[in-house]
């Protein structure tokens, strides 16, 4: 979308419980995250594929990734 970039659609129903898809990138910690992250935003980036995992883990699927990576936050989510 103009608003949010690329977005990921289901083309067929999922049921609850049902595994969608494994989000895949380089697993950094938050130091590198926070250097990439103002580096992006330094050249104009408008878009982060940025996943936190815990505390210190973050994914980073901007330059290794999958579809998952266009997966957009909703206010009214139907997956988890």
């Amino acid at each position: 979308t103009e608003k949010c970039g690329f977005g990921l659609i289901a083309e067929e129903e999922i049921k609850k419980g049902e595994f969608v898809i494994e989000y895949v990138g380089e697993v950094i910690d938050d130091r590198t995250c926070e250097e990439r992250l103002w580096k992006m935003k330094r050249q104009r980036y408008t878009n982060f594929y940025l996943c936190e995992v815990s505390s210190n883990m973050v994914i980073d699927a901007t330059n290794k990734g999958n579809k998952s990576r266009f997966i957009n936050h909703s206010c009214e989510p139907n997956t988890e």
